[in-house]
């Protein structure tokens, strides 16, 4: 917390002292304020804190008080409960004639009071979209309370209404939750499963394509044998073997980018639809052995080629020498695919021409990738892996901002984008153990992660 923060909040508890000093509440106002905050407190349910919100009154100052709130769906005023009858049946709640107001309201018998929401957590309860009011609270017989009473039941009524505001929004979240559940129930039965066609489809017509080539052949040997017994059928047989060929070799390339779409499409899926991360409210890894190269980064190199090309992108890469296969990383693969992928979509997206020191005008992409020796510790080697794309050089401000939730570096409003791809990077690199960063350099940016990595070691005889 900044001193700022830290200041301000010392600042409010001093206006508090000094407010509840001005408002001199009698002691039995005060224990009755004691005894509502303790139970609102130790109950949950919004039930009964519409009890305690009418037994208050009638307990401490012998009121009657009718409580009634802005259902969060309908947008009506319900009456809710009494003091008399306690809790309203659902049927009858519609069944009365007091009028919203947002400011204190007399009537014939009684004192009507706005029931107020926080402010500050509008923007998550649609019911205060147009007005703080979330409900009235009603105390009869008016003639029971004088000015000073009337002024403890307006302080009164506020705590009900933050007491409520929050109750309400946990059981908002408490209903978002479940359906959320549900729904990755849903996507499982409907999505998951039924994806799984997709791989038995693509396995039938790797096989026709197999034939397909199986009779190819024949057809050659075929042509091969007729070519001296009978030219001129050979040569009628060559003329419509071709466009086979050439059709069996254009399905060839078509079962390829369907298959690889199809895996890189199950694995985004999967991964990010996995039911763990919707019940632990994280994302839950699913660590196994990986080569980044040959599982990762050529793959989705492959995929994202045609863009590079189509921006006239120059891609580059330097590796130092350690082989591969040295290395075991240990990682949640989806996971870390996409961390690779959104480096790659941002590079096409944001990779401008530059001049250089040569005065060559340049676009360019490179990505590589170093062995830092005990960076999480002795022993602990961590793999860094840089992504460089030239153009205007962020800010300080920005290169530390641009990893928040929502954050757009300035001069990207051009691109479409919510702020979100780099903020997911972080999430996942950071539950790996890693962390990321952002290096404005002359020529451009250079964004980079490092997660931990575990050499393999031989087996002992």
């Amino acid at each position: 917390m900044s001193h700022t923060a830290h200041e301000k909040v010392f600042e409010r508890v001093r206006e508090k002292k000094e407010s509840y000093r001005r408002y001199n509440f009698e002691k039995l106002q005060e224990e009755a304020f004691a005894t509502f905050f303790d139970l609102a407190q130790e109950n949950t349910s919004i039930e009964t804190l519409y009890l305690i919100s009418v037994a208050v009154p009638r307990e401490f100052f012998g009121l009657q008080s009718r409580l009634y709130v802005i259902h969060p769906r309908s947008f009506q005023l319900e009456k809710v409960c009494t003091s008399e009858d306690g809790l309203v049946p659902e049927e009858k709640r519609l069944d009365f004639e007091v009028p919203a107001t947002d400011i204190p309201l007399e009537t014939e018998d009684s004192w009507i009071f706005p029931i107020r929401g926080n402010q500050a957590l509008a923007q998550w309860t649609p019911i205060l979209g147009q007005s703080q009011t979330i409900g009235m609270f009603e105390i009869h017989p008016k003639e029971k309370v004088d000015a000073k009473g009337h002024f403890f039941l307006e302080k009164f009524t506020n705590r009900i209404g933050y007491n409520l505001h929050m109750k309400l929004l946990i059981q908002q979240h408490f209903d978002h939750i479940k359906f959320i559940n549900q729904l990755v129930a849903d996507i499982e039965h409907n999505v998951i499963s039924p994806n799984l066609y997709y791989k038995l489809f693509l396995i039938k017509l790797k096989k026709l394509l197999a034939s397909y080539q199986h009779v190819q052949q024949e057809m050659d040997d075929v042509m091969l044998f007729l070519r001296n017994q009978n030219e001129a059928l050979s040569n009628h047989l060559c003329e419509i073997q071709r466009p086979l060929a050439d059709s069996n070799a254009s399905l060839e390339q078509e079962y390829k980018a369907l298959k690889k779409h199809y895996e890189h499409t199950s694995l985004f899926l999967e991964t990010l639809l996995r039911r763990d991360h919707f019940e632990k409210g994280t994302y839950v890894l699913r660590k196994q052995p990986c080569n980044f190269r040959t599982e990762i980064m050529e793959p989705l190199l492959e995929r994202h080629r045609p863009q590079f090309e189509k921006r006239k992108i120059k891609i580059d890469s330097h590796f130092e020498s350690v082989p591969d296969e040295q290395i075991t990383l240990f990682v949640d693969k989806g996971l870390i695919s996409q961390v690779f992928d959104n480096f790659l979509t941002n590079a096409i997206k944001y990779t401008q021409q530059v001049e250089d020191q040569l005065g060559h005008r340049i676009k360019l992409f490179s990505y590589s990738r170093e062995i830092l020796k005990d960076h999480f510790g002795e022993g602990i080697h961590g793999i860094r892996f840089n992504f460089f794309s030239t153009g205007k050089p962020l800010s300080l401000e920005d290169s530390r901002m641009v990893f928040e939730e929502g954050y757009r570096a300035m001069g990207s409003a051009h691109e479409r984008g919510s702020g979100h791809g780099l903020h997911f990077v972080s999430n996942v690199v950071e539950i790996h153990g890693g962390k990321v960063g952002c290096e404005p350099q002359r020529f451009g940016n250079l964004f980079y992660f490092v997660i931990p990595m575990k050499e393999e070691r031989p087996q002992q005889h």
